[in-house]
């Protein structure tokens, strides 16, 4: 039973394209950690070397197959009138409301890395740090940025 004061989870997933982008880092992780293996075991030897290479491999592939679609599935956002709230984790399970009157600033970042898969990355800051978006549609994202810094713009009552 949850208490009657909890909020609900955000409802906003992050673009799909994120998820090709995470696909694609597992896989080049995967494949490095597999060459590192493979580097390991020959210069070892003996019996370590036919079962690291493919102990990498079938770690490599359960990676790949489970850690960016758990990622993706468990990403949630949505800006509320007052603050940003955030979801996130695979295993460690995060939850983040950043006060929209503690937002310092907003920033777009649009890599070549991001380019490819169509997403831009937003960051909030704040005084205590800042909070990551990892992947929004570019429309969508600055549509992000423009909310918040308009309620940021807004007078304080007096």
């Amino acid at each position: 039973m949850t208490p009657p004061d909890a909020r609900p989870a955000p409802a906003n997933p992050l673009a799909d394209g994120v998820f090709a982008m995470w696909l694609c880092e597992a896989a080049i992780g995967a494949v490095l950690a597999l060459a590192a293996a493979f580097a390991l075991a020959s210069s070892i030897g003996g019996a370590l070397m036919p079962w690291l290479p493919v102990a990498a491999l079938l770690g490599g592939v359960a990676w790949v197959l489970f850690v960016p679609r758990a990622r993706h599935a468990r990403w949630r956002w949505e800006l509320h009138e007052e603050e940003l709230d955030l979801l996130h984790g695979v295993w460690n399970v995060t939850r983040t409301i950043v006060p929209l009157t503690r937002i310092q600033h907003v920033a777009v970042q649009r890599t070549g890395w991001t380019r490819l898969f169509g997403v831009v990355v937003v960051h909030a800051y704040t005084a205590a740090g800042g909070t990551t978006l990892p992947g929004l549609e570019p429309a969508e994202a600055d549509d992000l940025r423009d909310q918040i810094l308009a309620r940021l713009r807004t007078p304080d009552d007096l």
